[in-house]
């Protein structure tokens, strides 16, 4: 079978397909019924012009048209889409009805038993802070990001002074403080992302560094004490050098994955010993291991025959770190031969 008759052939079976006579294609076309009848005899073509039409009518695509088959893996992919939009939309109208539901009820129940509208606030501003999350992002589609995350710092606001309004105190002050600041962190990764396309990671480390200390900063300016400096600060300190080297491997170590990996399983597994002795130190001694004994089996062992439960971290200790440092020789073994294959 040559080429016209291939065409000719689908063109018939894609016409059949549709539940159409040459007749009714004919007259959505705009053209005779002999001339439909010619392209499934293989007589002739159509002419260029008249490819969208035609593959209009028969629900067939350009490649399908001009190849002369079915594009199965586009179909495939065609109803996983229709699959996921459904899925999608479907969830969205679950968001909705729950949210009105829930709205509707609360204010029903409010007003018949108390007969006011108090904690009813807290339900509708909660609900609105759902909303931002769930469907709002779907209903608009430039600055999908900044609406969003305007709008759900604004329903987070609000929930707030809804709370307050039922509860009443002064931990309002605090609690306006310590969310302005959580609120600084999305905004401010926002707007490196937004404003500033160079070195965005690196930035938004940066930006999270100077966050976590504000952060503790308000929270200790309304509650008091000393823990502050002789705590927080310390502790949060050394989790952030964490952060900063597991990033710098990450992010700058001219290296492959499984170096990499090797790196990252290597900060994990001293984050232990490091964390527990730096808490026993700012803390109480609450007699666990020393730092050194982490790398001791034998201490280990001692500490799990004398019932002592704190054997479990080193266990869990040295198996990390074997399996890190397998890693990391792993890492190097393949970057050697990359390299001198390169």
């Amino acid at each position: 079978m040559n080429e016209k008759e291939s065409f000719g052939a689908y063109i018939r079976k894609k016409r059949l397909e549709a539940g159409l006579t040459q007749k009714e294609l004919a007259e959505q076309l705009f053209v005779t019924e002999s001339t439909v009848s010619k392209w499934e005899r293989a007589l002739s073509y159509p002419d260029v012009s008249m490819v969208m039409p035609i593959c209009a009518a028969l629900h067939i695509t350009e490649h399908e048209f001009f190849t002369a088959c079915d594009d199965d893996q586009a179909h495939v992919q065609e109803r996983q889409a229709a699959v996921w939009r459904g899925v999608v939309n479907g969830t969205r109208r679950f968001f909705a009805a729950g949210y009105a539901i829930a709205v509707v009820t609360c204010f029903i129940c409010n007003l018949a038993v108390f007969h006011t509208l108090d904690w009813f606030w807290i339900v509708l501003t909660g609900c609105a802070l759902g909303f931002c999350f769930t469907n709002l992002p779907f209903l608009f589609r430039g600055n999908r990001l900044a609406i969003c995350l305007g709008s759900a710092s604004g329903c987070l606001i609000l929930l707030l002074l809804a709370c307050w309004m039922h509860v009443g105190g002064w931990w309002i002050l605090g609690g306006l403080a310590i969310t302005a600041v959580c609120l600084a962190l999305p905004w401010g990764w926002w707007a490196i992302w937004r404003f500033y396309g160079k070195h965005v990671l690196p930035l938004c480390v940066a930006a999270l560094t100077v966050w976590v200390f504000l952060l503790l900063a308000v929270i200790w300016a309304f509650t008091g004490g000393h823990w502050l400096f002789t705590l927080a600060y310390p502790l949060a300190l050394t989790g952030i050098a964490f952060l900063w080297a597991g990033f710098a491997a990450l992010y700058w170590l001219p290296a492959g994955p499984w170096l990499k990996t090797g790196v990252i399983a290597l900060l994990a597994s001293l984050a232990t010993p490091i964390f527990n002795n730096l808490c026993d130190l700012l803390i109480e001694d609450m007699g666990g291991p020393a730092f050194w004994e982490y790398f001791s089996v034998r201490h280990m062992l001692i500490r799990r025959a004398a019932g002592d439960v704190s054997w479990v971290n080193p266990l869990i200790f040295q198996i990390m770190l074997v399996c890190s440092l397998a890693l990391i020789i792993t890492g190097v073994i393949v970057e050697v031969r990359r390299r001198n294959r390169a």
